[in-house]
């Protein structure tokens, strides 16, 4: 009978030292070269697939990228590189995508952005900061439900959408040149519109808005888009802004009719001349081609609106 701490039996040492030996001749490390000789790329496969740390080079020679295979797919933590050597991103793979957060770099060192991931999609708004660590300005963010990229600006101590939402709702929701418009929603599926981290606008964040643009010149001056609005009636003038801020506010005029009415009956109205925006309180705020001001009127919950989002 053997006992516990007894040296194993010759055939069984002999036996792992074999399993190892084969397992070693599985293995090798694959190198690619630029045509300067270069190492481009470096990996070690273990039965014909990746296992391990792989490796890739700028043609300098500095590391552009490493990650960790298991059975060819990424696994845990990778880093990316700018080609003087300083740290680009960092991220971490989960059976073969990206999951969590995601960590973006200048190349001073300052961070660029945190976003969180899931299955390589950014799932959720994320934090944006300039080279000297401050809070970003502006940027673009792509709704992850549909692909749709949107500017986005920083007004004052405000984040907005600097451009009419598009994203298209089950229901309630009308395109009538979309993609330069944005749609027309209805007040219950406006609800349901805005991108995750972003809600419909309250009348008193309309207002700060407002008063911040308006601090030296007329509101629709400082707010619309500077293309677009028709020309003012009886002058040469065209009613545009002249967009101080990013705001972009576009003429897309309304849908005055329920969304869901056959093409014949449709009620499309105002474009040119118009901008009619949701508040939360189921009001619109409306701009004028005509007017340099921008007020609140009611509005039928039932008809179709433009909409912009602010950042909770």
């Amino acid at each position: 009978m053997n006992k516990l701490n007894l040296p194993a039996h010759p055939a069984i040492a002999a036996g792992t030292l074999i399993a190892a030996l084969l397992l070693s001749a599985c293995e090798d490390v694959r190198t690619e070269e630029y045509p300067n000789g270069k190492i481009r790329s470096q990996a070690t496969y273990v039965k014909d697939k990746k296992e391990g740390p792989e490796k890739v080079f700028y043609e300098n020679g500095n590391l552009k990228r490493e990650s960790i295979y298991k059975e060819d797919r990424r696994e845990g933590i990778s880093k990316e590189y700018f080609e003087d050597g300083t740290l680009e991103a960092e991220y971490t793979y989960v059976n073969g995508y990206i999951e969590g957060p995601v960590t973006r770099y200048h190349k001073n060192g300052k961070i660029a952005s945190k976003a969180e991931f899931k299955q390589n999609k950014q799932v959720s708004f994320g934090e944006y900061f300039d080279e000297n660590g401050e809070p970003a300005t502006s940027g673009s963010y792509k709704d992850p439900r549909d692909g749709y990229a949107y500017e986005w600006i920083r007004i004052g101590t405000q984040l907005w959408t600097a451009e009419n939402m598009n994203y298209a709702t089950a229901s309630g929701s009308l395109c009538a040149q979309c993609n330069h418009w944005g749609r027309l929603y209805n007040f219950e599926n406006a609800k349901k519109a805005c991108l995750e981290g972003f809600h419909m606008p309250t009348k008193d964040e309309w207002n700060v808005l407002l008063t911040y643009a308006g601090t030296s010149k007329p509101v629709g001056t400082v707010l619309k888009a500077g293309y677009g609005w028709d020309p003012i009636k009886g002058t040469n003038n065209y009613g545009n802004g002249k967009d101080e801020l990013g705001f972009g506010a576009k003429a897309g005029g309304g849908h005055f009719a329920k969304s869901d009415v056959p093409l014949k009956e449709r009620k499309l109205e105002g474009a040119g001349q118009k901008a009619y925006f949701w508040t939360a309180e189921g009001e619109v705020l409306v701009f004028f081609h005509d007017k340099d001001i921008a007020k609140f009127e009611k509005f039928d919950p039932e008809h179709g609106a433009s909409l912009r989002c602010i950042k909770d």
